[in-house]
């Protein structure tokens, strides 16, 4: 406990909240630049995760099984949910243990997978 009084917990937060915050800018600016109006974000401001509702056609199954062979894991949101949707699929999108680099690689692999 000792390294908390000297201030240094309270400095590793603020360091960890400006890098989670860069690299979700960089997730934004990317979804924004390869999806464009394919896509909405939901959930902007939830830490280090975004739900995505694609508008591709394609099912949840189908959004989950492209991105993967793809190289990109994202996850599946109808588990969450009670009954039917009806709004486009909805995929789980994880960031934090990610570079800026690799967000960016990642979107851009999705936008192929995804055939947007």
């Amino acid at each position: 406990f000792h390294f908390m009084h000297e201030g240094f917990w309270h400095s590793h937060l603020n360091k960890m909240r400006t890098l989670y915050r860069k690299k979700h800018g960089v997730l934004m600016l990317s979804i924004k630049r390869y999806f464009g109006n394919k896509v909405k974000v939901i959930g902007e401001n939830s830490g280090l995760h975004i739900v995505l509702e694609v508008k591709n056609r394609m099912s949840e199954e189908e959004l989950i099984k492209k991105a993967l062979k793809a190289g990109v894991k994202v996850y599946p949101l109808s588990i969450y949910y009670d009954g039917v949707i009806d709004s486009s699929p909805q995929v789980l999108l994880g960031f934090g243990g990610l570079r800026e680099a690799e967000i960016d690689t990642g979107i851009s692999l999705l936008k192929d997978a995804w055939e947007i």
